[in-house]
Parts: structure tokens; sequence; C-alpha cells
């Protein structure tokens, strides 16, 4: 579908007010294009012009962590780590940062295919506010939900991303600062930042779910019991 091709239906489908969605396998220019341009028209819609930046850097750090994930998944399973051992875990994490550089998404991106590991962005909307959800088909291990939610606690608790940096910086998974940054722009914009969730889906895969209410009435989906 060419591009204007896809405003075009993104407009129709925006006024139906119906969800949809952005599936890839790697990030690219056509990718990005295709979300920031879906988060313009929804914060339009809304009357908000200075939130699509905000928005769209934290639903991209939710694509790239989520294309990382994938990738993490074929390098273990590559080099036979067992991705639920903690020994294990440390020693092929040091080996996946080693080995992420700009051309490794290139590089499998024939295996993330053959795989199926996919990510997708799911964007659901009404007149109360908007939620995207960012999925993709690797589950978060119990190693890596336990640092998920130090890093996620943490970074409630701080106003600085820079202090962030300084305070907890890891080694290992980096510095976390693709959590903290979504909070604190989440904070910035006066959003509660408990609408920013991380978690496995009942089909054991992994997401993250950002929610900005543009009404009083806005009821998030934890409330909703999902």
């Amino acid at each position: 579908m060419s591009f204007d091709r896809y405003i075009q239906s993104l407009d129709r489908i925006i006024k139906e007010e119906k969800s949809f969605n952005v599936k890839f396998f790697i990030i690219n220019d056509d990718v990005e294009q295709k979300v920031e341009t879906a988060i313009a028209m929804l914060c339009e819609r809304f009357c908000k012009p200075e939130l699509p930046g905000i928005i769209y850097t934290c639903v991209k750090e939710l694509m790239i962590n989520g294309t990382k994930a994938n990738l993490k998944r074929i390098l273990f399973e590559k080099n036979e780590f067992d991705i639920d051992d903690e020994n294990q875990y440390i020693k092929g994490m040091m080996d996946f940062r080693n080995a992420l550089n700009e051309d490794a998404y290139q590089t499998y991106l024939g295996e993330l295919k053959q795989k199926d590991l996919w990510v997708n962005v799911k964007f659901e909307y009404d007149s109360k506010g908007m939620r995207m959800k960012v999925i993709n088909n690797a589950h978060i291990t119990s190693i890596e939900d336990k640092r998920l939610r130090e890093k996620l606690k943490k970074a409630m608790t701080y106003e600085d991303i820079a202090q962030f940096y300084l305070d907890q910086g890891d080694e290992l998974e980096g510095a976390g600062m693709g959590i903290a940054l979504i909070v604190m722009l989440l904070k910035g914009i006066e959003v509660d930042p408990s609408l920013f969730r991380i978690g496995n889906t009942p089909e054991n895969r992994t997401f993250a779910r950002i929610e900005i209410p543009m009404a009083e009435d806005f009821v998030c989906q934890r409330a909703r019991g999902k």
C-alpha cells in the first residue's frame, strides 16, 4: 500500500473509531513513518497538537524494546543459552550486547520472519482517550520481569532522567533509560505514569501499554480488569 493510500485508509478508520495496528519484524523508515503519522492523526482528532512528538517517542522506545527482545531470542537460541537460567542469562546478555549493532536487525531479518517473531503496535481509542499497545511474541521470562519491574518502580521516584542514569545504571541490561524516559515524559504531560504497563498476555506474549486520557471520566484498562 502506498503511503497516500495508507493515510486515506487511516483517516477513514479514525473517523469510524475503529482500532488498527502496524505490524513489523524490524523497524525501518516505513514503519516509523506509519506509526508517527497514526499518532499525529489521532492527536489531531483530539485537538492536541502538542502531544504527537512526546507520545511517539514513548511508543518508538517500546517498538525498539520489542524488536530487541525478539532478536535476543534468536541469539540466545543460536548460542544455546537457557534464557530462564540466571547465570546463562547474564552470559547471554553480554554476548547479545556485543552483537547488537546497526546491521544486526537486517542481518537477522530472515530468521525473525522464519520464526515469526514480530512486533505489533495496536491503536485503540474513543471519545475518552487513546491507548497504544506494543506486543511482541517473545514472552517475558521471570528474570526479565523482575528486572523490568525494579526499573519501573525506581523510575517512578525520579523527576530527572540524568539523575536516574547516574544512580541506576545497569551494565547488563543498559541503564533502563527507555523505561525512565517514558515515565518522565508521561509525567511531563501530566499523565499518570501508572497508565504505562508491561506484562505478558494470555497468549504468553509480551505487551507494553500506554494510555492517554482525553476526558476526566476516562477509565483505564486496569480498572476494567484488562
